[in-house]
Protein backbone atom coordinates (compact mmCIF):
# COMPACT_ATOMS: atom_id res chain seq x y z
CA UNK A 1 0.00 0.00 0.00
CA UNK A 2 3.03 2.27 0.34
CA UNK A 3 6.23 2.66 -1.59
CA UNK A 4 8.23 2.29 1.62
CA UNK A 5 10.46 -0.80 1.56
CA UNK A 6 10.23 -3.50 4.21
CA UNK A 7 13.70 -3.79 5.74
CA UNK A 8 14.16 -7.28 7.20
CA UNK A 9 17.60 -6.28 8.52
CA UNK A 10 15.95 -4.82 11.62
CA UNK A 11 15.28 -8.10 13.46
CA UNK A 12 17.72 -11.06 13.26
CA UNK A 13 14.98 -13.70 12.86
CA UNK A 14 13.40 -11.60 10.13
CA UNK A 15 16.57 -11.48 8.10
CA UNK A 16 17.22 -15.21 8.54
CA UNK A 17 13.73 -16.14 7.31
CA UNK A 18 13.04 -13.35 4.81
CA UNK A 19 16.45 -12.17 3.61
CA UNK A 20 16.21 -9.09 1.39
CA UNK A 21 12.55 -8.30 0.69
CA UNK A 22 11.89 -6.61 -2.64
CA UNK A 23 8.73 -5.46 -4.37
CA UNK A 24 7.23 -6.06 -7.79
CA UNK A 25 5.46 -3.12 -9.45
CA UNK A 26 1.72 -3.46 -9.92
CA UNK A 27 2.01 -3.83 -13.70
CA UNK A 28 4.08 -7.03 -13.24
CA UNK A 29 1.50 -9.04 -11.27
CA UNK A 30 0.38 -11.00 -14.31
CA UNK A 31 3.89 -11.44 -15.73
CA UNK A 32 4.53 -14.82 -14.10
CA UNK A 33 7.87 -15.32 -15.82
CA UNK A 34 9.16 -12.01 -14.44
CA UNK A 35 7.83 -12.82 -10.96
CA UNK A 36 9.50 -16.24 -11.05
CA UNK A 37 12.81 -14.53 -11.78
CA UNK A 38 12.38 -12.22 -8.77
CA UNK A 39 11.83 -14.95 -6.15
CA UNK A 40 13.64 -18.11 -5.10
CA UNK A 41 15.73 -19.73 -2.35
CA UNK A 42 18.03 -16.71 -1.95
CA UNK A 43 15.13 -14.25 -2.01
CA UNK A 44 12.03 -16.11 -0.79
CA UNK A 45 9.68 -13.14 -0.32
CA UNK A 46 8.33 -10.69 -2.87
CA UNK A 47 5.86 -7.93 -2.07
CA UNK A 48 3.31 -7.37 -4.83
CA UNK A 49 2.59 -3.64 -4.96
CA UNK A 50 -1.00 -2.87 -3.91
CA UNK A 51 -1.81 -6.57 -3.83
CA UNK A 52 -0.09 -8.82 -1.27
CA UNK A 53 2.95 -11.01 -0.89
CA UNK A 54 4.41 -13.96 -2.75
CA UNK A 55 6.32 -16.34 -0.47
CA UNK A 56 8.16 -19.56 -1.33
CA UNK A 57 9.77 -22.25 0.82
CA UNK A 58 11.06 -25.79 0.85
CA UNK A 59 7.58 -26.93 1.92
CA UNK A 60 4.15 -25.41 2.43
CA UNK A 61 4.90 -25.14 6.17
CA UNK A 62 8.21 -23.38 5.46
CA UNK A 63 6.46 -20.86 3.19
CA UNK A 64 3.75 -20.33 5.83
CA UNK A 65 6.42 -19.71 8.50
CA UNK A 66 8.01 -17.08 6.26
CA UNK A 67 4.62 -15.44 5.73
CA UNK A 68 4.06 -15.26 9.50
CA UNK A 69 7.51 -13.73 10.03
CA UNK A 70 6.79 -11.25 7.23
CA UNK A 71 3.53 -10.19 8.87
CA UNK A 72 5.13 -9.86 12.33
CA UNK A 73 8.06 -7.89 10.92
CA UNK A 74 5.75 -5.48 9.10
CA UNK A 75 3.71 -4.98 12.27
CA UNK A 76 6.85 -4.35 14.35
CA UNK A 77 8.15 -1.82 11.83
CA UNK A 78 4.82 0.03 11.74
CA UNK A 79 4.54 0.07 15.54
CA UNK A 80 8.16 1.18 16.01
CA UNK A 81 7.54 4.45 14.17
CA UNK A 82 5.87 5.80 17.31
CA UNK A 83 9.17 5.69 19.21
CA UNK A 84 11.58 6.86 16.52
CA UNK A 85 13.57 5.91 13.46
CA UNK A 86 14.34 2.30 12.61
CA UNK A 87 18.02 1.38 12.63
CA UNK A 88 18.81 -1.75 10.59
CA UNK A 89 21.70 -4.01 11.54
CA UNK A 90 25.06 -3.12 10.04
CA UNK A 91 26.72 -5.24 7.34
CA UNK A 92 29.06 -6.96 9.83
CA UNK A 93 26.07 -8.15 11.89
CA UNK A 94 24.30 -9.35 8.75
CA UNK A 95 27.43 -11.25 7.67
CA UNK A 96 27.64 -12.97 11.07
CA UNK A 97 24.00 -14.07 10.72
CA UNK A 98 24.69 -15.42 7.24
CA UNK A 99 27.81 -17.25 8.42
CA UNK A 100 26.09 -18.88 11.39
CA UNK A 101 22.58 -19.56 10.09
CA UNK A 102 22.51 -19.51 6.29
CA UNK A 103 25.71 -21.14 5.08
CA UNK A 104 25.27 -24.83 4.46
Amino acid sequence: MTSEPLDARTIPESYIFLRQVSAAPFDRHRDYEALAGMIGPEQPVLLLENNGALVVGESVLDAFDRLEVLESTAEALINSRAVGAVHPMDEASIQRLVDVFLKK
